[in-house]
């Protein structure tokens, strides 16, 4: 399942997934979630990872997402985008694949494996956090 928040102003759009995700799944929401007049305004996009069981995406889909991605890049040129990963080996070789096809983008792109490396890499997403947690 994918979810999308859109926080701080719509300054952060913070997209959680659960669990499971698929390839197609991730391509439409990244689609969809690009047209949304928001995204015009983000500065900040983080996808976590952190609740997921399962992911059913393949070395092609990432590709055909990053493929997506460039252009939609273009219309927010100065955000940083960063994920949230557990620390899985075989999920990390995913986010490894995807960052570097990513390199091409206009956003930096950051990987985090702990909420605490997240927190500090955006405030909004600190607050979420903490209300999420109490």
């Amino acid at each position: 399942m994918i979810k999308d928040y859109w926080l701080n102003d719509d300054e952060l759009l913070l997209t959680r997934y659960t669990d499971i995700v698929t390839g197609p799944e991730l391509i439409d929401s990244a689609l969809h979630t690009s047209g949304d007049e928001r995204f015009d305004r983000v500065r900040y996009i983080l996808s976590d990872w952190s609740d997921v069981k399962k992911v059913h995406v393949s070395p092609e889909e990432i590709k055909a997402l990053v493929a997506c991605l460039r252009p939609i890049s273009t219309i927010c040129p100065r955000a940083k985008m960063g994920s949230l990963v557990n620390p899985d080996p075989a999920g990390n070789a995913l986010v490894a694949w995807y960052k570097f096809l990513a390199d091409d983008l206009s956003w930096e792109v950051d990987i985090f494996t702990g909420v605490e490396e997240a927190v500090k890499w955006n405030t909004a997403y600190r607050d979420y956090f903490r209300k999420k947690i109490c």
